[in-house]
This record gives structure tokens, sequence and C-alpha cells, in this order.
């Protein structure tokens, strides 16, 4: 049987360029890994999307990183922690799942 692919959330976090102007830093990088891996970031302004975050936060966390993983998205970092963000990924696929967002073909 072949295995999921699991998406690598700490591959989509851009590395921090020394000499980027701190005036206008960008994206933040949790920002940048969302818009990687699904093109999008969650709507909180969307009532729908803000009761999935209560959820997953009111969750316990070894539960909601095993539902990505389980899902194909690891969302721990090298250093054996969680990404920045991960929660936000955890809404996302929750979306998904409840058909509030949908994949592109």
């Amino acid at each position: 049987m072949p295995k999921k692919p699991v998406i690598f959330a700490a591959d989509y976090i851009p590395e921090r360029d020394n000499s980027a102007d701190l005036e206008s830093p960008g994206l933040p990088q949790s920002h940048a890994m969302l818009l990687g891996i699904f093109g999008d970031m969650p709507d909180y302004s969307n009532d729908k999307f803000e009761e999935l975050w209560q959820k997953i936060f009111d969750a316990k966390e070894k539960d909601i990183i095993a539902y990505c993983l389980k899902k194909g998205v690891d969302v721990m970092g090298k250093d054996g922690e969680p990404v920045s963000g991960w929660r936000d990924i955890a809404v996302m696929l929750k979306a998904i799942d409840k058909g509030i967002i949908k994949l592109a073909n």
C-alpha cells in the first residue's frame, strides 16, 4: 500500500534574509508558509474560520499535530517543536474537510 505523501511545513518557511530592509520585512514567515502550502490563509473575519480556530486552540496539542500528519502535513520543525502557524495549518485542513474551502484541481 503506497504511503500518503507528506508535506513538511518547515520546508515552506522562508529563510530570513539578514540584508532585508527592517522597515518593510514583508510577510511573516508563518503567512508565507501558509501561502506556500495552501495558496491561501484562514480568513478569521469569517465566523466559520473563527469557530474552527477555537476548537483547534481548545484541543490537545498532540491530537491536532497527529490530525495534521494524518492529513499529510507534518507541522513539526527541525527543532522538534511545532512550526509557527501550525494551528493555522490545522484550521485550513479542517476547513477543507468541512467544505468551507475547496482545493484547486
